[in-house]
């Protein structure tokens, strides 16, 4: 039986999960209700903790959980280490859930297949819809938080703007099988709200911008142009953009809002403590939240900001767009941030600068 408070968190083994695991490991039980307060244990990493942790502090431990085929991933075996962490398969998650013998305090639930380009809409229906579904009524039924991965995708061609108050919801349109999942799922939770079905005290629907950051070479196609920018850098001396399929934008024009993975952590953390703490604004409990920076950069920004990482001279070539991407590319995208103004935080992110060299001189060139 489980005697310290434990989070769950899917998605482990990926690159947003696997940063949010690092986070808590880093934290006690105290650490994690204290908002903004910088963890006492950071430098502990994931050391493991006595009975009671430091100061007679509560530890904390965080349950993992992911499909069984990740495990080969090298982001698998980062926390193998620490006795405050467990990972199970997404089947024996079911069925420790089922039985009882897992009692999380709260879900992070990031978990999920992120493709953009994945074509069965049945993977989409049972992980990203189904999974979803099921983990928000366990959290419903055992009065919990639920914070989960949505997505920037849920906004489509951004012509209907970037809202994410939950009126605006069922506005959008997204532009392939990835943004629908992940805009079906929005819905059917506001449906529970709006109907009186069950619902966890505290819930935050996160939707992710184009997010950088290490830990994310296993995505391979589908990881960020800052992974892949400095691998044809380094390799090549150049750096390859898709030309404009739009009149309205010049070749590597296309702005997108950039997030360094940093900054999903930090506003998923604070966000946690604050709905595990009761500290959360009265109208702040149950929200849409998009985590970007707020401000549109265009692709030839971001190449220039790969390539003075590396200390080199921009070389861009501007390749066509394949059919198949052109009609579900967004030529632009930027947060708004009515819902964490709401949940009762002040935006603030890291510049792109910044973000990119971090990423490229601490991780990249180290292999993470």
């Amino acid at each position: 039986m489980q005697r310290e408070p434990v989070i769950l968190v899917t998605g482990s083994n990926g690159f947003v999960g696997t940063h949010i695991v690092e986070a808590l490991l880093k934290r006690t039980w105290g650490e994690l209700l204290s908002p903004g307060a910088r963890p006492r244990t950071a430098s502990l990493r994931f050391s493991n903790f006595e009975e009671q942790a430091p100061g007679g502090d509560c530890p904390l431990m965080v349950v993992g959980v992911d499909l069984a085929a990740t495990a080969s991933r090298s982001n698998a075996a980062r926390f193998a280490g620490s006795t405050r962490y467990r990972f199970l398969p997404l089947e024996a998650c079911e069925a420790a859930l089922a039985d009882g013998s897992l009692s999380p305090a709260a879900i992070v639930h990031n978990g999920a297949c992120s493709s953009t380009v994945e074509t069965d809409p049945s993977v989409f229906a049972s992980l990203n819809v189904g999974w979803s579904q099921k983990l928000w009524q366990v959290a419903a039924s055992r009065s919990i938080p639920f914070l989960y991965a949505s997505s920037a995708a849920v906004y489509g061609d951004g012509s209907r703007g970037f809202s994410d108050s939950l009126e605006d919801c069922a506005n959008y349109e997204a532009l392939n099988l990835y943004g629908k999942s992940k805009l079906d799922f929005d819905l059917w939770a506001l449906e529970q709200v709006r109907t009186g079905n069950p619902v966890p005290p505290a819930w935050f629907g996160l939707r992710y911008f184009n997010v950088y950051g290490p830990f994310e070479t296993h995505k391979e196609g589908q990881a960020s142009m800052v992974m892949h920018g400095y691998r044809q850098v380094t390799r090549e001396g150049r750096m390859r953009l898709f030309e404009s399929n739009d009149a309205k934008y010049a070749a590597g024009e296309q702005r997108r809002d950039f997030i360094f993975v940093d900054d999903i952590t930090r506003y998923t953390l604070e966000l946690l403590s604050r709905s595990l703490n009761g500290s959360l604004p009265e109208d702040g409990r149950g929200l849409f939240v998009n985590l970007g920076t707020g401000m549109a950069r265009t692709w030839n920004e971001l190449a220039s900001h790969i390539f003075a990482a590396v200390g080199l001279t921009p070389r861009i070539e501007y390749i066509p767009i394949p059919p198949s991407l052109a009609r579900q590319y967004q030529n632009f995208t930027q947060a708004t941030h009515g819902g964490l103004q709401r949940a009762g935080l002040s935006p603030a992110f890291t510049d792109l600068a910044q973000g990119v060299r971090t990423y490229v001189q601490r991780y990249l060139v180290r292999g993470l």
